[in-house]
């Protein structure tokens, strides 16, 4: 069994993070002896402590301070101390195996490269946020030697490839809910529940409330939708942190009840789950979402088609009309909405699953640490 240094990009209870607990549990599982960094504090410190060792670097402070200032110079600085302290971090630990997971931690790829250690680098970015986390650290272009590139989506294999990593040197290891936090779920919140004795429709989103998640344009199909609908007969409530447009006070039945710890409660009150995103890769709200039996309502972006297949419904991105179009025919057939949500439910524990993903992480490993050359592989797997 090997040694793995796991580095998470930060603890937060979002997406990437929360994929690094995953891997860390399955290669604990699998015998390996895990040790976990994340570049930065938050609540899901105490999950990662659970599963490994799990360690803050002491500049993480600093670091944040200087990433989060403008300027050429203070950019080369911030680069050039992450990687020092990626080289201790590395070289304090001797691991057999760097496993980085986000290209926000590309850094420890870097110290990786230089300590002559093989590395994962497991990537769950594209386009411009994909080529900015690595030029950062000064990595132009992809990393090259002894790094094995994993892709958490077929659009994320898409951008890699476009970069020029041959299609033959990416693994596909798709991203999965954690179904047990999801399905073991507590009743939501009073603040989330109707007071009315006639429930309105819930149409609800989850995410940090940002101009990348569409939040924008969410509120203008609540809009839509509002004024064309009987009085208290909708719901549009949003899940996650972040401060809502001021915008939001203006729009009747429209809610920001805040961070939740795991949302999966709100949304087993939800009738319709929308994804508004301009980008999202491979989104675990929408995977979440049909494990819970929810039809889905997204803009045609990142690995979305993917997830949900035939299963919700897709529209172009950014086209307001024809989400809030779409949206509002599901709120009208409720028999559509619960054939959907079965239908969901069933492709998510199907392609999603805990053994699949365990199976094909223990790959991933493996071939990481099976050579001492640079690491070539037969194809674009599935695993």
């Amino acid at each position: 069994m090997s040694r793995v240094l796991l580095v998470s990009h930060e603890a937060s209870r979002t997406g990437a993070p929360r994929i690094a607990a995953l891997v860390a549990r399955g290669l604990v599982e699998q015998g390996h002896r895990v040790r976990i960094v994340s570049q930065r504090p938050g609540p899901l410190v105490d999950d990662f402590a659970r599963v490994a060792p799990t360690r803050v670097p002491p500049l993480w402070r600093v670091l944040r301070r200087l990433w989060s200032r403008q300027g050429r110079l203070r950019t080369r600085v911030a680069g050039t101390l992450e990687v020092a302290t990626a080289l201790a971090v590395v070289a304090a630990h001797r691991p057999d195996v760097v496993y980085v997971n986000s290209t926000s931690s590309a850094g420890y790829v870097r110290a990786a490269s230089i300590l002559r250690k093989p590395s994962v680098l497991h990537v769950h970015e594209s386009g411009e946020v994909l080529r900015g986390f690595l030029d950062r650290v000064g990595i132009p272009g992809l990393p090259t030697g002894r790094v094995r590139l994993v892709a958490c989506s077929p659009s994320v294999a898409d951008a890699l490839v476009a970069l020029g990593a041959p299609r033959d040197e990416v693994d596909l290891l798709l991203s999965i809910p954690d179904a047990t936090r999801v399905l073991d779920v507590v009743p939501a919140p009073a603040a989330l529940l109707p007071a009315a004795a006639r429930r309105p429709v819930v149409v609800g989103c989850v995410g940090a409330v940002e101009h990348r998640k569409g939040v924008d344009l969410w509120l203008q199909v609540a809009r839509l939708l509002v004024s064309c609908s009987p009085p208290g007969s909708l719901r549009f409530v949003w899940v996650g942190d972040g401060e809502p447009p001021a915008e939001a006070a203006t729009i009747a039945g429209v809610e920001f009840p805040g961070h939740s710890a795991n949302p999966s409660a709100a949304v087993a009150e939800f009738d319709v789950m929308t994804l508004p995103s301009r980008d999202d890769p491979f989104p675990l709200v929408v995977m979440e979402a049909m494990l819970q039996g929810k039809p889905v309502v997204a803009f045609d972006v990142g690995g979305v088609a993917h997830q949900l297949g035939d299963t919700g419904v897709l529209v172009p991105r950014e086209d307001i009309e024809s989400f809030a179009r779409e949206v509002s025919r599901l709120v009208a057939d409720v028999d559509r909405r619960q054939v959907l949500g079965i239908r969901a439910a069933l492709r998510a524990e199907e392609l999603f699953s805990w053994e699949t993903f365990e199976a094909g992480l223990g790959d991933v490993l493996d071939r990481s640490v099976s050579a001492d050359q640079p690491i070539v592989s037969s194809g674009l797997r599935a695993t």
